[in-house]
C-alpha cells in the first residue's frame, strides 16, 4: 500500500507549520525575556557629574540649575529640539544653564552647529554610555533638569517645555 502524494504534502505542511509556530514562540519568549531583564535591572539615579563625560565645549561658570538636553548628532529631531531650547528666553545670570549631552556616538564628536555661546552648560560627550546603560534612558531630546549640586530634579520629555512647572 503506497502513500498518496497529497497526504505526504499535507503532513509536511503540518510539520512545517508546527516548526514555524515553535520558532515564533521561542523568539517572542526571548524578546520578552530581554525586555523584562532590561526593565527590572537596577539603574543609577542620574546625577550631573561633569567628570563622567568628555568635555567638547567648556561650560560657563554657573552655580545655577542646568538643563541637559540629550542629543544624537545624526537625529534631525534632536537638532530641532536643541534649536527650540536655544530659542527659549533664559537669563544667564539667574536662569538655568543649557547644556548638551551627545549620546550614542562611537567616535569623539564635533560640537553641534548651533549657537555655542548660548550653550552655557557646555557640550559633553557620553563616551561610556552612562545615559543609556547606567541610567537606563532611551529617549532622544529629553531634558534632564539638574539642581546646582548635580542632583536630578526632574525629567522633561522631548515634547514638553522644561521652563513650565512640573505638572505633578
Amino acid at each position: 500500500m503506497a502513500s498518496e502524494p497529497g497526504s505526504n504534502l499535507a503532513a509536511l505542511q503540518v510539520t512545517l507549520n508546527r516548526v514555524a509556530l515553535a520558532i515564533a514562540v521561542v523568539l517572542l519568549a526571548g524578546i520578552g525575556l530581554l525586555w523584562w531583564r532590561d526593565r527590572t535591572r537596577t539603574r543609577e539615579i542620574p546625577r550631573w557629574d561633569r567628570s563622567r563625560f568628555v568635555g567638547i565645549v567648556p561650560p560657563a561658570d554657573t552655580a545655577h540649575a542646568t538643563w541637559v538636553v540629550v542629543v544624537n548628532p545624526d537625529c534631525m529631531h534632536c537638532r530641532a529640539r536643541l534649536a527650540e531650547l536655544l530659542r527659549h528666553r533664559r537669563d544667564p545670570a539667574t536662569g538655568p544653564a543649557l547644556g548638551v549631552l551627545l549620546v550614542d556616538v562611537a567616535a569623539h564628536p564635533e560640537p553641534p552647529d548651533n549657537d555655542l555661546a548660548r550653550l552655557d552648560g557646555g557640550v559633553w560627550w557620553d563616551s561610556t554610555n552612562a545615559w543609556r546603560d547606567r541610567w537606563g534612558h532611551r529617549t532622544y531630546g529629553e531634558v534632564l533638569v539638574f539642581a546646582p549640586g548635580g542632583a536630578l530634579e526632574r525629567l522633561v520629555g522631548p515634547e514638553s517645555d522644561p521652563a513650565l512647572p512640573d505638572p505633578r
